[in-house]
């Protein structure tokens, strides 16, 4: 082979004999690399055909010495058609008696819509990936319209849920079809904006010199659709890949301040100088990330606009800026232009693919960036004032001769771009005799925005008794909610990590474990044993697998039996969850708990009755035996969290248990709910979301007939207990409209569970 040029194909690298493989093209050797494969293993990967020697192998490339000239490097994919069984090897193939080479071992299960890839680490930052090709993608692009479309054939995404898109470029030479960063890593460069953070100064950033990257994101999910004749493949295969970096990424936590402005934090990161705070979103068709923060600690919550300066003039006020996940404008920006008479626009405002992480710097090298869903962690958090509803705020004006003229909740636009409303309050402490009257502060609990306005009256202590009355009837007509607005809390660790030794096996349980995949099974057995540390190594970034938040936010939601579960920190691969109660009460309730909740099936259920039938009897004993705590509610709301003295409220021992008064919140009710129906053998689920007229709440959907239908057993707990029994989610009208958020369930299983 010294005489002449070898066909095109693999070849053992003379830069790297007896380790890896090197594409040899067109009388050149390209910089296509391929780890090398065994002729035993190649042979075992194709029972039946021989696998050429490794000297031979090693002889066939000798003369070939000249240096890779090719102008961006690759990584062959291996294809194959259709997959059943657990773990699936791709064939191999031969050219010209040339070493065998096989394609990635495949995972897969007969229920999964994927077969996934063996994960490829510390890839380059520009790494080019090359699939052969037997097909003209340019052709097939322009059959279905859109010559700049080859989602038909590839997808990336920037989570293994395979939810939150990325851009990626698809180019195909003679043959092969080449993945490389989309034009959005392309061009991705930090910048400062001068009016979302506290920094006087612009400043730019560049990864990888400002040419073509794949972004800040940790891991990308590489979804190939196609097989070689470019036929649909049976069962689309996924390629993980991680991006080699420069410095650790850093693990982020997330939690909330009392005033609703959100509070991230996370570990040193060692040799960071800096680190930025980002944002990513998703347009259609690129990701773009950009700097809204940076801090020189591990510790970050966005500053609150200048407060009030005392002037008459309404002064916008602002928090959590930068934050918001919606593109346009908000819903009050255009109930606003409806009202004035002019259209409201209908561009797709969508804000299901927004992220928050953090990237640390030392100056010229930049880390990953842990994407965490934006919404998931803040969604219903207050924005800004909604000056559109004004008019709903103050039906009488700003200046008012009794404070029954204004209205007791508290409107603002939240991060995701919905106007919320709150309850309103007013400082009795915080008020000054002006011209115009006692000038005082209304504000919207647990947030930080505030309108100032004035009580016509000359006499501060007149006015303070009208303030206390405008307080306490606030108090009373809050709605039944009372679940925290931020759900993926940052939980300090209870006592020194190294007192506990990890779990690393699902505990054997008493009661009911409820999971959609083995990664939440496994978290919530640990979870109901009342593990305080869980070691999930096994799990993180193994194919099939979801994201740990969304793992552990369905195991905690489906599982009323995981009791006073108050947020968890991630170190490594260590979980450690904190909890209101400890290990003894813990068991001791679940044990008191099963026992009423066995009973109450035994006595209102039978085994021939429909599922709808039990239902119904299930939720009239639950609203008969249960009471709605209405301190907790108020305490919950003014910390944002769980409140101290009320651990009970939160889970199915609140509405369960004597003890406690048969009295919790919402989130008491649906785990409560929850248990009942389990214990009838009834599908059910905890549905979570935003109730637009009053906060966070918490309720059910149970399986009917093969459908899903809601159930909102706090909200029944009134004048007519059967006015949110098994209903369409269309049928939450009025003060009722709620919004779902996405933390109750794997996010790609949400719609499964979507009412007729």
């Amino acid at each position: 082979m010294s005489d002449a040029s070898p066909p095109d194909g693999w070849y053992p690298d003379p830069a790297s004999p007896g380790t890896q493989l090197r594409y040899w093209r067109d009388g050149r050797w390209t910089e296509h690399l391929h780890p090398l494969v065994s002729a035993d293993n190649a042979a075992a990967a194709q029972p039946g055909v021989a696998a050429a020697t490794g000297q031979e192998a090693a002889g066939s490339a000798s003369g070939a010495q000249n240096p890779p000239r090719k102008r961006r490097t690759g990584l062959i994919v291996g294809l194959v058609g259709g997959f059943s069984a657990l773990v699936v090897a791709v064939a191999a193939f031969f050219v010209w008696g040339l070493p065998a080479l096989t394609g990635p071992q495949l995972t897969t299960q007969d229920d999964w819509a994927y077969a996934w890839a063996p994960l490829q680490d510390n890839v380059d930052i520009n790494q080019t990936f090359t699939f052969p090709a037997d097909y003209d993608l340019d052709a097939k692009a322009a059959e279905n319209g859109d010559e700049r479309d080859t989602t038909f054939a590839f997808e990336l995404f920037t989570d293994s849920s395979l939810t939150h898109h990325a851009d990626y470029r698809a180019y195909q030479g003679d043959r092969d079809v080449e993945i490389s960063p989309g034009l959005g890593a392309a061009n991705l460069r930090f910048h400062w904006e001068t009016d979302t953070i506290d920094n006087p100064d612009d400043r730019e950033f560049e990864v990888n010199g400002g040419r073509s990257a794949w972004g800040v994101h940790d891991t990308y999910y590489l979804v190939q659709k196609l097989d070689n004749a470019g036929a649909p493949l049976e069962k689309p295969i996924v390629h993980p890949f991680r991006v080699k970096r420069p410095l650790a990424m850093p693990q982020v936590n997330y939690g909330v301040n009392p005033n609703g402005t959100l509070q991230m934090s996370w570990d040193a990161v060692p040799g960071a100088t800096e680190y930025l705070v980002a944002v990513s979103s998703w347009d259609g068709e690129r990701r773009q990330v950009w700097l809204v923060g940076s801090t020189k600690v591990p510790t970050w919550s966005p500053p609150i606009r200048d407060p009030f300066s005392g002037e008459r003039e309404t002064v916008e006020q602002e928090q959590n800026q930068g934050l918001r996940t919606y593109a346009m404008w908000s819903a009050a920006e255009i109930e606003g232009q409806a009202d004035n008479g002019g259209a409201v626009n209908a561009l797709d405002n969508d804000t299901s693919e927004y992220e928050y992480g953090v990237i640390a710097t030392d100056g010229t090298g930049f880390s990953a960036m842990q994407p965490t869903d934006a919404n998931t962690v803040a969604a219903s958090l207050p924005q800004e004032i909604p000056l559109s509803l004004k008019k709903q705020q103050f039906p009488n004006g700003q200046i008012v001769d009794s404070l029954d003229k204004i209205s007791t909740r508290f409107f603002f636009t939240s991060v995701d771009g919905a106007t919320r409303q709150t309850a309103a309050y007013i400082d009795p402490d915080d008020v000054a005799l002006q011209k115009e009257g006692v000038r005082m502060h209304l504000s919207g609990l647990g947030t930080g925005l505030g309108w100032p306005m004035y009580l016509t009256v000359r006499d501060v202590d007149a006015a303070k008794a009208q303030i206390n009355a405008f307080n306490e009837r606030v108090k009373a007509e809050l709605p039944t909610t009372g679940l925290p607005q931020v759900t993926t809390i940052s939980a300090p660790i209870q006592g020194d990590p190294s007192q506990y030794t990890p779990s690393t096996t699902a505990p054997d349980v008493d009661y009911p474990v409820s999971a959609t995949d083995e990664f939440t099974r496994y978290l919530a057995a640990n979870l109901v044993a009342r593990e305080d540390a869980i070691d999930v190594s096994a799990y993180v970034d193994r194919a099939g697998m979801p994201e740990l938040s969304d793992a552990i936010g369905e195991a905690v939601y489906q599982n009323p039996y995981v009791l006073g579960y108050r947020g968890y920190t991630v170190k490594g691969d260590i979980v450690y969850v904190s909890y209101a109660n400890d290990a003894e009460t813990t068991k001791r309730m679940q044990g008191e708990i099963a026992s009423v909740v066995g009973d109450a099936v035994a006595k209102v259920t039978t085994s021939d009755m429909s599922a709808a039938d039990k239902a119904g009897a299930l939720n009239q004993w639950l609203v008969d035996t249960a009471s709605y705590d209405k301190a907790a509610l108020e305490a919950g709301k003014a910390t944002l969290g769980f409140p101290s003295g009320f651990a009970h409220a939160w889970d199915p021992s609140g509405v369960l248990l004597s003890e406690n008064g048969n009295t919790g919140v919402c989130a008491s009710y649906a785990a409560a709910y929850k248990a009942l129906m389990d214990a009838a053998g009834v599908p059910s689920v905890v549905v979570t979301g935003d109730v637009l007229d009053g906060g966070g709440h918490a309720w059910n959907k149970v399986q009917v007939d093969g459908k899903w239908l809601a159930v909102d057993p706090t909200w029944n707990d009134g004048a007519d207990p059967t006015k949110y029994l098994l209903i369409s989610d269309a049928q939450f009208t009025g003060s009722a409209a709620r919004t779902q958020s996405n933390d109750w369930m794997v996010d790609n299983l949400i719609a499964n569970y979507a009412t007729p």
